[in-house]
């Protein structure tokens, strides 16, 4: 019986000493292993912390545990991305406009970019990058998971991201996009013409709205 009771009392000290870790999205995690990658090029490995689910001005830190004793502070603005698992993301000026309900997100403030990590969707140096915003059914007004898309392109501010639900697309999306697109004559030339798979209404829901983007900016970013 005492063998029992103490191997009980090791148990219950060795859970306790576990350190506490969640990820919820790429805004709300808590001591996850990561690497860090930094704008001077350096890397940085260990426990990453981040709590931006809602948005927070561009001066916030990051916290890393690099080692038993050692926690490194590093501003959102030094950080090119961070990676986790199999997954890259990215520091992007976020905001929820859409054209056809704007702000439509209360944890957002209008008129305001949040800087937040987006997940990277296409492949590392492609014309147009695709990036992902999640977030966790936890701290969504509605209960429920919700996904915003984002696009970015290569001669603009690394911190840019575009809503594709926004001005920069609608209305008028087949004259808006078929200038963007406008060194790949074929693609733009179905987008102006509204052939199947290439044209958008304002209206139409989101997962419509991401299907053609997506499909555009993978064609896009294949064309010779």
């Amino acid at each position: 019986m005492r063998n029992i009771t103490i191997g009980f009392f090791f148990f219950i000290i060795a859970g306790g000493c576990k350190t506490y870790s969640y990820f919820r999205s790429s805004n709300d995690f808590l001591n996850k292993d990561c690497q860090v990658f930094l704008i001077d090029r350096t890397e940085v490995n260990g426990k990453l912390t981040i709590q931006f689910e809602t948005g927070h001005d561009i001066d916030k830190y990051l916290k890393i545990q690099t080692g038993a004793n050692a926690e490194k502070k590093i501003f959102i603005t030094d950080i090119q991305y961070y990676k986790y698992k199999d997954e890259y993301y990215f520091p992007k000026e976020i905001s929820v406009e859409a054209y056809e309900i704007p702000y439509r997100d209360k944890m957002y403030l209008p008129n305001v970019n949040n800087l937040l990590f987006v997940k990277r969707l296409t492949k590392e140096g492609a014309k147009i990058q695709f990036f992902e915003l999640f977030k966790s059914r936890n701290n969504s007004p509605d209960g429920i998971d919700q996904y915003d898309y984002y696009i970015s392109f290569n001669n603009e501010n690394r911190f840019v991201a575009w809503n594709i639900r926004g001005t920069k697309f609608f209305p008028n999306f087949e004259e808006k996009m078929s200038k963007i697109v406008s060194d790949c004559p074929s693609l733009a030339e179905k987008i102006k013409q509204k052939m199947d798979g290439y044209a958008l209404r304002q209206i139409a829901v989101d997962a419509k709205k991401y299907e053609v983007i997506r499909k555009i900016v993978d064609e896009y970013n294949s064309c010779k």
